[in-house]
């Protein structure tokens, strides 16, 4: 199965409790018996300043090179298949130690970067933004390097690198959203991850919003350019592909867990949308990154 790490399973001295961690990629431990790939509890920023890294993110792969931000959110499957000559920063923070200095998880949703639910898993930074984040994320280190290290500081510093951020992807989106709909976008995967596997019903998710079934579509097509059924049938595949590669569960067990009934229906729709069946996915995908 796949193991999840919680902050306090990588040992550092520049953390606090289980919620918040700020390393250098030179000096980053990993746990005992450290497992890829793997699934974490936690947010991630990484900041590489030299190398590069070639970054497997639910099956999609991502190369992040020197001065990229790369976001990384609680539940992705993440394998790092190549590292080269790496220096940087992972910033690993909770949603609970963002709430420290936030009204509500509303105001944590407004970070349209947080979960790449429109925008992309990494923005490359200009000098402009270097010049920008830099002294934020000194600031940082400088106060989680001191032996008694105040949670509500670097809470309070997270806060203004997050809204920087933010406000540095947007001057750079060419077609920026609007806020509330990332925020009822967000509030509408969090149901979908809860129910994916026995709620496909846009009407199920439009009462849970209070919202008509034609607003939620519409929201999910302005956030995503895709209707709410290809979003939750995404989510599904992409369970499919997790645990067709990392359990040992047999296609049609993993057919019923999914909630499909019919096992010629799921591996005919499997395969429309990878162009394997789950048998040859399993195959191709374990040879590929299991033994990476």
């Amino acid at each position: 199965m796949i193991q999840t790490y919680n902050i306090s399973d990588f040992p550092s001295l520049q953390s606090i409790d289980d919620q918040f961690m700020l390393e250098r990629f030179e000096n980053l431990q990993r746990p005992p018996k450290f497992q890829w790939p793997y699934k974490r509890s936690f947010y991630e920023i990484m900041w590489l300043t030299s190398g590069t890294s070639t970054n497997l993110i639910d099956y999609q792969q991502v190369t992040v090179e020197p001065n990229m931000l790369f976001f990384i959110y609680p539940g992705q499957l993440h394998l790092m298949n190549k590292m080269e000559s790496v220096n940087g920063f992972s910033i690993t923070f909770t949603e609970q130690f963002l709430l420290l200095n936030m009204p509500n998880e509303d105001a944590i949703s407004e970070f349209c970067f947080l979960d790449n639910c429109y925008a992309s898993s990494f923005f490359k930074l200009d000098d402009k933004a270097i010049e920008e984040l830099s002294p934020v994320l000194n600031l940082m280190l400088n106060e989680i390097t001191r032996t008694e290290k105040s949670p509500s500081i670097v809470a309070n510093l997270l806060s203004v690198f997050l809204n920087r951020t933010q406000r540095l992807i947007i001057e750079n989106d060419k077609s920026p959203q609007d806020l509330t709909n990332i925020v009822r976008f967000k509030q509408l995967k969090k149901l979908i991850e809860g129910n994916f596997t026995k709620e496909s019903q846009i009407s199920f998710y439009a009462d849970k919003l209070n919202l008509t079934a034609h607003r939620v579509n519409e929201i999910c097509k302005q956030v995503t350019k895709k209707a709410l059924g290809e979003v939750i049938r995404d989510r599904v595949l992409l369970e499919a592909k997790r645990l067709l590669l990392h359990s040992v569960h047999p296609i049609g067990q993993i057919c019923d867990d999914l909630g499909f009934k019919d096992f010629s229906y799921f591996s005919r729709q499997f395969k429309k949308r990878t162009g394997l069946t789950p048998a040859e996915f399993r195959k191709q995908m374990y040879d590929k990154y299991q033994n990476s």
